[in-house]
């Protein structure tokens, strides 16, 4: 009994150290944490690309003179926010999309660090000067290279989009729903045509018919006419009377046959003559 009681009471010492490995492992799990991109390292990124507008932005600024010289600088300032919300973005799309995004990214980067490197190179002023240069690429082909490759961006990016692709599949639903609806109403017209085109047929065969009936009503009615008529004339039994009334009618009146009395045949005679008593 006693080593029943003993052998218990270790079964359950047994099990609260299992439970309590168990929640320490949980605890540990939980505690592990990945490498993530915010923190220190999305402070150097701002950090980077802050420096980097201020170099793109004082390129321009300093070598073209005037409204124009503010204007690509403000340009170039969009251009490197729109490098930062690729960066953003790219770990938060999946696809086509995705891919887009991180090869705009890394256009938009290179781009700027190319005109970073350019502004810098200035500043320092450690070789021949560049301002020549810069004023013709500022003049010439700045402006139509980034705002080139903004427009891009932004038409790739909202075409690649998953909404998009919603659209597109909500637009062909609707479409094959608003065929199908078509489709039905053209049917029911053509249904209703149908039926009062047989009903215009029923209608004519009845009126057809009712013709025919007032045809055969007419002729029954002739006939009848008729038959009076010649009863009537047969009653006459003066021929002249009968004649006249005939000619009244404009008819002929038609002479009884006569039936032909048969003249009887001669007698047959014979070939032999009388020659006398005989001897």
């Amino acid at each position: 009994m006693a080593k029943s009681l003993f052998e218990f009471g270790r079964a359950i010492e047994r099990g609260a150290e299992t439970e309590r490995s168990t929640a320490e492992l949980r605890a540990e799990v939980e505690k592990f944490d990945l490498a993530g991109t915010g923190g220190f390292l999305s402070a150097v990124k701002y950090l980077v690309f802050a420096i980097l507008a201020s170099l793109n932005f004082h390129l321009f600024y300093e070598h073209v003179p005037g409204v124009w010289g503010v204007a690509l600088g403000c340009i170039a300032l969009l251009f490197e926010a729109c490098a930062v919300h690729f960066w953003n973005k790219q770990n938060k799309s999946a696809g086509a999309h995705k891919t887009a995004l991180q090869a705009f990214a890394v256009v938009f980067t290179t781009t700027s660090f190319v005109h970073g490197c350019a502004a810098l190179y200035q500043l320092s002023g450690v070789g021949p000067s560049l301002a020549e240069p810069i004023y013709n690429y500022s003049k010439y082909v700045a402006f139509p290279l980034l705002f080139g490759l903004m427009v891009l961006a932004v038409c790739v990016l909202h075409y690649l989009h998953w909404s998009t692709k919603i659209s597109e599949a909500r637009a062909a639903a609707q479409l094959e729903t608003q065929q199908g609806r078509a489709e039905l109403l053209t049917e029911s017209v053509k249904l209703k045509d149908q039926v009062e085109l047989e009903k215009a047929r029923l209608e004519s065969f009845r009126e057809r018919l009712l013709l025919e009936q007032d045809y055969v009503s007419a002729i029954d009615q002739f006939a009848q006419v008729k038959a009076r008529g010649q009863k009537a004339l047969a009653a006459i039994s003066d021929p002249e009377t009968r004649r006249e009334l005939y000619a009244m009618m404009g008819r002929v009146m038609e002479e009884p046959q006569q039936m032909k009395r048969i003249s009887p045949l001669p007698a047959a005679t014979t070939g032999s003559t009388d020659d006398g008593p005989k001897s």
